[in-house]
């Protein structure tokens, strides 16, 4: 049943979905279009299409779509770029309205694919058609286990981030994604000859799934004005985070190696144009990442107040400056968290800010989870808005092992320790970690910690830059909603006066 009237909807929540161009091939790239749909058992009628296979995936296969019996809902087109006009074709008189071209070498393929761009355009548009591509990947519902993807999808995580990309560089990483992150939808818009970065907005605004959209541009195919107009009035409702690639000469042309469309945006009054609303701007893809995990995972923190947890004093030092750089302050803690703290100080007195927990650790290895449980102390400070801590490496190794130990032992303690780590969030302030080891425990630490939406960056400063984020958007929501309250209110004075 459709919940938003929108034409993408169409794409997210189809019935049924023709892959022409499937394959039994696995060394071949179509090959996944069709299994990952099988695999994930997708909540709709699967069509593959191959006029020389009896059965694909162990389904039924048809030599052409109007072979099917049934209607369809949803083409992808997954064969070479000069056979991709008469597929359209055939879905025209199938009376398929919703296309997804997977197929390259349009507009990015000389002058004979800017041909066929146009000429499939021109023909899309005339029949009423929508397409999404062509050179692209998706969509993606993980409310309906749909996934066009050229990579075998392990497991569906879902969430309330949505996603869309100008590129397939997210679809390598796509298992990583789910394994991190909680997703509500992904489309790649490819070479945008129909639906365009406006569209997806729109939608995404829309969609009640959504609730933090994250948005990779290279350059503009739809109208600048409505994006704005949308960005302006969106954002302060879902957060929104742009990637704006293509920034400079160089990358604009490397763009349009494989888009065909040049970013001829001027990238300073882009950014101007951003800055106006409430939505963040990702200075790099990691950063990007970054801000939707922390969006998705976290509240908006109620000041900037940052207590800063650490495992040496240098990495204290380094995060106190990256708290200063990035507009957050550091917390003075109350006379109730030094008492509560002091119980795991070493025999002298450290700073409560950032606290140096490594030192308190070197004294109470004998109960080190006494440690943890203590530290819950910071976040119910009324002085602290945020925390941000540094992961202790190879927990268990730090356990004391002796003969008489029981085996389950160290993974007990360490199910203690994680249940220690998701209790920080208890105050219901933001709270993230960040990285030391970097080896494969720390691994699985870090995604039994994300499955319970504790965020973990790779660096302080990530971590900290993702908090300040957090800061910096509720700070202009509160600026726009105040501002929007003073001109009603003035408004409302002046009608009582013409009255």
């Amino acid at each position: 049943m459709s919940k938003v009237d929108h034409f993408l909807e169409r794409f997210f929540y189809p019935s049924s979905v023709a892959i022409v161009g499937a394959t039994n091939n696995p060394f071949k790239m179509n090959f996944r279009l069709n299994q990952n749909l099988v695999d994930l058992n997708f909540q709709g009628k699967i069509y593959p299409v191959n006029p020389r296979e009896e059965k694909i995936s162990g389904i039924k296969a048809y030599a052409t779509l109007q072979d099917i019996p049934e209607g369809i809902d949803l083409v992808v087109i997954a064969v070479p770029a000069p056979k991709a006009l008469d597929i359209v074709k055939d879905c025209d008189k199938k009376g398929v309205k919703q296309l997804v071209i997977v197929t390259g070498g349009f507009s990015e393929g000389g002058e004979q694919g800017q041909k066929l761009h146009k000429e499939i355009g021109t023909f899309v548009k005339e029949k009423d058609m929508r397409s999404i591509g062509p050179n692209t990947l998706g969509p993606i519902n993980t409310s309906n286990n749909l996934a066009i993807s050229f990579n075998p999808i392990k497991e569906m995580r879902r969430g309330g981030i949505s996603f869309a990309f100008q590129s397939g560089f997210y679809d390598p990483k796509i298992n990583w994604l789910f394994s991190h992150l909680g997703i509500n939808k992904i489309v790649d818009l490819g070479n945008k000859m129909d639906v365009n970065e406006v569209d997806v907005l729109e939608y995404f605004f829309q969609d009640p799934g959504t609730k933090v959209i994250a948005m990779h541009i290279e350059s503009l195919h739809g109208n600048g004005r409505d994006f704005f107009n949308l960005l302006k009035k969106g954002s302060v409702k879902k957060p929104t985070i742009i990637l704006k690639s293509g920034r400079t000469p160089a990358g604009s042309l490397a763009a349009a190696s494989h888009t065909g469309a040049i970013a001829r945006e001027n990238d300073v009054i882009f950014d101007s144009m951003i800055r106006q609303t409430a939505a963040i701007r990702a200075a790099n893809i990691e950063e990007f990442f970054d801000l939707a995990k922390a969006f998705e995972f976290l509240k908006l923190p109620k000041g900037n107040r940052l207590s800063i947890i650490t495992l040496s004093g240098g990495e204290g030092v380094m995060a106190t400056d990256t708290c200063n750089l990035n507009g957050l302050a550091m917390a003075q803690m109350g006379d109730h968290t030094y008492q509560s703290l002091k119980s795991i100080f070493p025999p002298w007195e450290i700073p409560l800010n950032p606290i140096d927990g490594g030192v308190c650790l070197e004294f109470t290895l004998s109960d080190i989870l006494r440690v943890f449980n203590a530290l819950i102390a910071i976040p119910e400070d009324e002085n602290v808005d945020c925390i941000v801590m540094q992961m202790p490496p190879d927990f268990l190794n730090l356990l004391h092992k002796n003969e008489n130990s029981s085996a389950k032992a160290p993974y007990s303690l360490n199910e203690q320790f994680t249940q220690a780590l998701l209790n920080m969030q208890r105050a219901g302030k933001p709270f993230a970690l960040w990285r030391t080891s970097m080896d494969r425990n720390e691994d699985e630490l870090i995604e039994r910690l994300e499955s319970n939406y504790l965020p973990v960056f790779p660096s302080s400063e990530r971590a900290i830059k993702a908090l300040s984020a957090l800061y910096r958007y509720k700070s202009f929501c509160m600026r726009e909603t105040a501002e929007g309250f003073s001109e009603a209110k003035r408004d409302r004075n002046f009608m009582k006066k013409e009255e």
